[in-house]
């Protein structure tokens, strides 16, 4: 075989591999990295509430006297970061609205949960808060009647679209479970006219047959997956834990399992929740000293608690967190809004400008920095810091004029972003 032959052939199956990686990657819109916190509320109620999620945290702290000098020492959250958040009184990031284990197993009660959720996507003022659906899973009949009911209830004004960003599916247990959500949501947007793939998909991978299978199932639902979250409570029970804790090993493994499923396609890992709400022991208005401090002392450790729950996912490569309570969305928020993060994230940008300078120079790989701070960059390290950056752009963290000036970001990216409220602390 001539040279040229084996040189064509080798091409060809080269571009063949490369379209094949760039399908396999999920191409996420920025906003939908903006999952530092899921705050999880019946539908059943007033879930509008959790959108605004934080303005009921400064009554809760000033009833029990907590003040944030108190809670930033107790926790190790920044004081300015809670001062911060406190005063901007951010919507939460992503809000789940839950017609699945917070719903009665009632005829009625999910009649009302479908009602609830229906009225808050058409009538709540989101703002920038993504919106989320969580219908019953696959084991109760009523979960097809959950979907079709809110997604058909839910169309824009301008019918090209829906109120709703996506749905989360509970409990997946197999390839081909996730092979019949696809189908079902696939026929919803064909009978609904909207975009295919664009009722976006997450799931809860909550028992060791979902981990054993997960690749497979990410596989499935790639095309329109946009995060993997981990459930805790029903995984121990899988697998028959007595005593567990946050930072179990064995739930430290599945992290790991996660943010690489997660990864390999391009999708945030979403961490479990921590079930110690801040909620006081005592309740009245007659309470006396010793109930106020038992009060005070409850929720100021349930609130580090979440605070140390929350670094500690961060650090294993999760990127946000399920909250259920208004005060764990502050202290979630908090662990993902490092001041701190602002000296990486301008060392980071100085690093990509003196990369992209050394490439221009015909360098492949070069030192950065002096002395004891010099290191070795190259494309791997640049595509790191770069993704890194990226992603703090999309989360408001990195000003999104320094993100478009340093090609992180398009143009289109670029007036999104500009939307998105001003935090204090933008590089």
């Amino acid at each position: 075989m001539a040279i040229e032959t084996v040189v064509k052939r080798a091409l060809a199956g080269r571009q063949s591999l490369l379209s094949q990686r760039r399908a396999d990657e999920v191409d996420l819109p920025l906003r939908l990295w903006r999952q530092q916190a899921h705050f999880t509320t019946p539908a059943t109620g007033r879930p509008e509430r959790a959108i605004a999620g934080l303005e009921p945290v400064v009554r809760l702290l000033e009833r029990h006297r907590i003040s944030l000098d108190e809670l930033a020492v107790r926790s190790g959250a920044d004081k300015q970061v809670l001062q911060s958040l406190l005063s901007e009184l951010p919507c939460s990031p992503l809000v789940m609205v839950d017609a699945e284990d917070a719903v009665a197993d009632t005829a009625d009660a999910v009649v009302q949960a479908r009602e609830g959720a229906i009225r808050c996507f058409r009538e709540a003022e989101w703002g920038q808060a993504l919106r989320f659906f969580r219908p019953a899973g696959i084991e109760l009949p009523s979960c097809v009647e959950d979907i079709a009911s809110v997604l058909g209830a839910t169309q824009a004004p301008d019918q090209n679209r829906l109120l709703v960003d996506g749905i989360v599916w509970p409990k997946v247990e197999s390839v081909d479970e996730m092979a019949w959500l696809c189908d079902l949501l696939s026929d919803l947007e064909n009978d609904l006219g909207v975009t295919a793939n664009s009722i976006r998909l997450e799931f809860l991978v909550e028992s060791a047959t979902a981990l054993q299978q997960l690749d497979q199932i990410v596989a499935v639902a790639r095309p329109r997956l946009c995060g993997i979250i981990w459930g805790a409570a029903d995984y121990a029970a899988d697998v028959g834990l007595r005593h567990w804790t946050n930072d179990h090993p064995l739930f430290d493994w599945a992290r790991g399992v996660i943010v690489n499923s997660a990864g390999a396609v391009g999708v945030p890992a979403i961490d479990a929740m921590t079930f110690n709400y801040p909620t006081p022991i005592y309740r009245g208005d007659d309470l006396d000293d010793r109930q106020r401090q038992a009060n005070k002392e409850s929720i100021l450790m349930a609130l580090a608690e979440v605070y140390d729950d929350a670094v500690h996912g961060r650090e294993m490569g999760m990127s946000g967190k399920w909250v259920g309570h208004p005060a764990q969305l502050l202290m979630v928020q908090a662990a993902y809004r490092q001041p701190s993060d602002q000296a990486y994230l301008q060392r980071a940008l100085d690093s990509v400008a003196s990369y992209e300078a050394s490439v221009g120079q015909g360098h492949g790989a070069t030192i950065i920095g002096e002395g004891g701070a010099a290191k070795m960059a190259d494309r791997a390290t640049d595509r790191h810091l770069r993704t890194c950056l990226r992603r703090a752009a999309a989360t408001g963290e990195l000003a999104a004029e320094k993100a478009l000036q340093a090609g992180l970001i398009n143009e289109p990216e670029f007036a999104e972003l500009q939307a998105m409220p001003v935090t204090a602390f933008h590089s």
